[in-house]
């Protein structure tokens, strides 16, 4: 792995930025999703949620979830370099970034979710934009009961 390029880390930390207000914004998905490829996949399992492939799994994943929402907050630290292939995916190159993430949320239900996790994506550059192939939970502490009992159904 050589060193990723201080524009790409740019690049990937607000891509994962993007990421959280979309997610904390709980509008529509759309923004969302724009922000990975067609073929994503995004791997939940490790926090005991789905793992999903393509952006209707994920679209479908995340409108339940902003349906059972009444507040989100990412709070979003540590971001660390985690690969710089330049030559990768064609030629347009591949970099992943990890974070560590402490998310809260508020459930129509009343109950409150609060993780402690590192999330992990890897992207390539597609028509001069980065989006995320593959994106990745795991968890920092241990997950609350109301993770699954909100969003465990999915």
């Amino acid at each position: 792995m050589s060193e990723m390029p201080e524009d790409v880390r740019t690049a990937l930390e607000r891509h994962l930025i993007e990421y959280c207000y979309a997610v904390d914004g709980l509008q529509g998905v759309e923004p969302l999703l724009a922000l990975f490829t067609d073929d994503a996949v995004a791997d939940f399992s490790a926090i005991g949620l789905p793992a999903m492939k393509g952006r209707d799994e994920i679209g479908a994943f995340y409108r339940a979830v902003f349906a059972d929402m009444t507040h989100h907050f990412h709070f979003i630290s540590n971001f660390r370099p985690d690969g710089w292939d330049a030559n990768g995916d064609g030629g347009g190159g591949v970099a992943a970034m990890t974070a560590y993430v402490i998310g809260m949320g508020a459930a129509k239900d009343g109950s409150s979710i609060t993780v402690q996790v590192k999330y992990r994506m890897e992207c390539v550059q597609q028509g001069g934009a980065w989006k995320c192939r593959h994106y990745a939970i795991t968890p920092m502490m241990p997950m609350p009961g109301s993770l699954a009992e909100v969003h465990g159904s999915r």
